[in-house]
């Protein structure tokens, strides 16, 4: 293994961790979590199973939609279901880790700028390295291929639709609205403009460790 290679591997890494801490506080400021955790946070509310553990069941589902979209099942994909149990359980430590819960407002402001930004960056290093593609990114670019549409527009709609259902389930089953709110809405619109600025100051930077991995590799 390439030194380049190691370096891939360690940005990866680093990736899911900041991108797990992210979300995480994202879901901690009590003003609503990622949309892509929408459905998984609601879930854990109805059911005697934690949040990481909804969240690596539903990744898991998103791989199968992958596999029914590409029809085929390819080892770039099934990758992905470690990735969701491993992923599963970082959203459960951090969760335990941190003991902030509802802060006041000015502090859970603050709280979800921090956590957007952690999101951001997390998950730029992981798609930039090309290793194992987060699921919640990989039914997306599933949809984006199948259809032939932009990236951007499928995440958007396909967001809007996980917070829909995740609404529909609150007040289904619980008569209230859980985990939608300013921060979902926020985190929507933000996350990918302080991905593209990511990109944009440091994406070449990345891009030169892949290339020097693959051609020493």
């Amino acid at each position: 293994m390439n030194k380049d290679m190691i370096k891939r591997m360690i940005i990866y890494i680093a990736g899911i961790l900041i991108l797990a801490l992210g979300l995480v506080l994202n879901a901690k400021t009590g003003l609503g979590v990622s949309p892509i955790l929408s459905v998984s946070f609601v879930l854990s509310k109805i059911v005697p199973l934690t949040f990481g553990t909804c969240t690596a069941i539903i990744y898991c589902i998103l791989v199968l939609i992958q596999i029914l979209l590409y029809r085929k099942v390819s080892l770039a994909i099934i990758l992905q279901l470690p990735l969701s149990y491993l992923f599963g359980i970082l959203i459960d430590f951090y969760n335990m880790l941190i003991p902030i819960n509802n802060p006041a407002f000015p502090y859970a402001i603050i709280m979800l700028l921090v956590a957007i930004v952690f999101t951001a960056i997390g998950a730029f290093l992981m798609v930039s390295v090309q290793l194992i593609v987060n699921p919640g990114d990989g039914y997306v670019n599933a949809f984006a291929t199948v259809l032939n549409k932009p990236f951007g527009k499928v995440k958007f709609v396909l967001d809007l639709t996980l917070v829909c259902l995740s609404t529909i389930i609150s007040f289904v089953v619980l008569k209230r609205l859980v985990g939608i709110g300013l921060g979902t809405i926020v985190a929507a619109f933000m996350t990918g403009p302080v991905i593209h600025a990511l990109d944009r100051h440091f994406g070449i930077n990345i891009a030169n460790i892949v290339i020097a991995s693959k051609t020493k590799g």
